[in-house]
């Protein structure tokens, strides 16, 4: 498993993907920066609703990109490996490169939680739930959007994942059909772990948006769809042949 991996990473060496798994959060700390004393609150909430989900699609479509490069993904499919294992290596890759991008994202929040002047009331704790819920609850996207990337190409994906994805998200993370919509799982449990609403403002104390329990439920929602859109693409890429 860990060579098939490192197979993966090293088509990538010396390429713009590795550099935006870097870009893509310090980007991110410096906009929270500039917004003074929100950090904490800007830094999370223009992160999962907007720069986050375009970070994944666009590295995803960067992964397909250099398959399709070398002559239409033939070299994989001359090979003989397991079709079933490179996709899935593949999802396990990206995976990766969104969690070291979150955990570079954390690291800057929690080291302006500790040394920033800010008057934000989210710990340290919280802001580690949160990373791990959003990491999470985006799982899903990562075998949708290769599957979007691989079948239709970069524009549709980015339509659909990016620009769909944030419409959705805004619209119906508060509403009470929320977990019908999984584009807005990650911004719905956000509200009760670090109490701020879609609209990037804060939830008063008494808001039914803060119960805590949708945090499990949207957690098992999630892993439930990536499982289940990784059985589907895996077995769909899986069929492919040379063209």
């Amino acid at each position: 498993m860990l060579n098939y991996i490192k197979s993966e990473n090293l088509k990538f060496k010396r390429t713009f993907t590795k550099k935006l798994v870097i870009i893509t959060p310090l980007f991110m700390l410096l906009l929270a920066v500039i917004s003074g004393r929100y950090f904490v609150e800007n830094g999370y909430n223009w992160w999962y609703s907007l720069i986050l989900p375009g970070y994944l699609t666009l590295i995803t479509v960067l992964v397909n990109q250099n398959e399709e490069k070398k002559l239409h993904y033939r070299s994989v499919f001359a090979l003989p490996v397991s079709l079933r294992k490179t996709w899935i290596y593949k999802v396990l890759l990206i995976t990766a490169y969104v969690a070291i991008a979150c955990g570079i994202h954390l690291l800057g929040i929690i080291l302006g939680i500790l040394t920033y002047n800010t008057k934000s009331t989210i710990t340290v704790f919280q802001v580690i739930e949160a990373t791990v819920l959003l990491i999470v609850t985006l799982l899903w996207q990562i075998p949708f959007c290769l599957y979007l990337s691989k079948k239709f190409g970069m524009m549709v994906t980015i339509l659909i994942n990016v620009g769909g994805g944030v419409i959705l998200d805004f619209l119906a993370a508060s509403r009470s059909l929320w977990w019908v919509f999984p584009y807005s799982w990650g911004t719905r449990l956000m509200i009760p772990v670090l109490g701020i609403l879609p609209n990037g403002t804060l939830a008063q104390r008494g808001n039914t948006l803060l119960n805590p329990k949708v945090i499990p439920f949207g957690m098992i929602l999630s892993i439930i769809l990536f499982f289940l859109l990784l059985t589907i693409t895996t077995s769909w890429f899986s069929k492919q042949e040379v063209k």
